[in-house]
């Protein structure tokens, strides 16, 4: 088995090679990035390209015919799950944050499209029969956030998918709230950060949040009506229901994932972790926290602690790299399990002490995840990993060298390492942290022991 094994490795890497032999930015999909089917059900930060994902599954599909299940442990806004279930493949995958479960629940079904367009057109008729001026929710720092108007328009539409009796309706309908909040809300669309727009951007802007939501209401239901006849073609829905297991959970991915056995061990895991953490590139947590704000968090799971959405920052403290509180012995004992982690804090030694701190922190708990990955995966499973690499104080963090060091200490072995421009990419803030990367790593490893 281990020798059938390495050689459908050698045959993956010379398939991917051979791909960027006769175009170096094949990768890259360079306009051809199109958010198909449920893919651009709204902006969620730092999107995998799917074109990128589909090509990926080919190339692994072609020399891994047994392939069953796909496992993603940082899974976003749904990327990896929707192509997965675009090939019939079972499916298990978490993401600390609320609002990307509730994304990755409505792309998992069960998939109604004829009877969410009948109760849209509903939800639609008691949004504008409600003349009630009483606003559902209540934050620190609601009124800095929202305009009066759009504060009582919001909890119109809230009003309503309450209303809704059927939970798998509401939560398509409270995606569709979060867009809204979004592009309602006073802070810039223009960064994922929390960023108050200008005085006289405020005081300019018309937002007229009920249309705003009627209008990605519609654009959802085409996206789902699009998903469900591409199924159906391929007989992967019986009766609105996905053919295939889909598992789906709010977790840590530092912590093991409570599975129920061998049967739920993956084939491919393909994932796409935080570049750093979250304050100094991509803040999900703040990004997310207004919309979880006015959607009930009980339809999303029922035991989610709300203590979540105590601030703005809470759900990014408690992502990788969230907590800087490190031991005595952390920076030795981290430095030890990654030679180029080492060379890299080397680096920084006589940069300010937060900058080598930040990292440490970072790479300790991305570090903490590649075991609990790894235990999702067969042996002989493939991993795929893209990432990029970010920079502090002026100096390039090789982090795709930090994670190999991590993931062969584990019973990783190197299959491929594969490079992709970045078209765009947006970050928190440009500044002497952080600053726009144009590259990513595609990291493609086979558990070998």
């Amino acid at each position: 088995m281990a020798a059938a094994a390495t050689k459908q490795a050698k045959n993956l890497a010379a398939r991917l090679k051979a791909c960027t032999t006769s175009d170096p930015e094949y990768w890259s999909f360079r306009g051809n990035a199109k958010r198909d089917h449920c893919h651009g059900l709204m902006q969620y930060p730092a999107m995998m390209v799917p074109q990128m994902v589909r090509a990926l599954l080919d190339e692994v599909c072609s020399v891994k015919k047994n392939l069953t299940r796909v496992g993603d442990p940082f899974v976003g806004s749904g990327t990896v799950l929707t192509e997965a279930t675009l090939r019939g493949l079972n499916f298990i995958g978490r993401d600390i944050n609320p609002l990307a479960l509730l994304l990755c629940r409505v792309k998992s079904g069960p998939i109604f499209p004829e009877a969410l367009i009948e109760r849209a057109d509903e939800l639609v008729r008691r949004i504008k029969a409600d003349r009630k001026h009483r606003v559902e929710a209540q934050f620190p720092g609601i009124d800095k956030w929202f305009k009066p108007e759009v504060k009582q328009s919001l909890s119109r539409i809230r009003r309503a998918v309450r209303d809704e009796q059927s939970v798998w309706a509401r939560r398509f309908f409270w995606v569709a709230l979060a867009e809204t909040v979004r592009l309602s809300s006073n802070s810039r669309t223009s960064t994922f950060k929390l960023h108050i727009r200008s005085r006289s951007d405020l005081v300019n802007r018309v937002v007229e949040a009920e249309e705003t939501y009627t209008r990605v209401l519609t654009r959802n239901l085409s996206k789902f009506s699009s998903l469900a006849a591409t199924l159906r073609e391929k007989a992967f829905l019986i009766r609105g229901h996905y053919a295939g297991q889909i598992k789906l959970a709010l977790g840590d991915a530092r912590l093991p994932l409570q599975a129920d056995g061998e049967d739920e061990q993956c084939d491919l895991i393909i994932t796409s972790p935080p570049y750093g953490d979250n304050a100094t590139t991509v803040p999900y947590g703040q990004y997310s926290y207004l919309p979880l704000q006015w959607i009930d968090l009980c339809d999303i799971q029922s035991d989610i602690d709300t203590d979540c959405l105590r601030t703005t920052h809470e759900l990014d403290h408690r992502s990788l790299g969230g907590s800087r509180r490190l031991p005595p012995d952390a920076v030795a004992e981290v430095r030890d399990h990654s030679p180029t982690l080492a060379r890299a804090l080397d680096r920084l030694r006589n940069e300010p002490r937060d900058r080598a701190r930040r990292l440490t922190a970072f790479a300790r708990d991305l570090g903490a995840c590649v075991p609990h990955a790894l235990s999702m995966l067969r042996l002989n499973g493939l991993m795929i990993w893209v990432l990029g690499n970010r920079r502090i104080a002026g100096k390039s963090v090789p982090l795709d060298g930090i994670l190999s060091d991590f993931i062969r200490e584990n019973g990783g072995e190197l299959v491929a390492r594969l490079r992709r421009s970045i078209p765009s990419k947006r970050m928190a803030i440009r500044n002497s942290v952080a600053e726009t990367m144009g590259k990513e790593t595609i990291l493609v490893f086979r558990k070998a022991k």
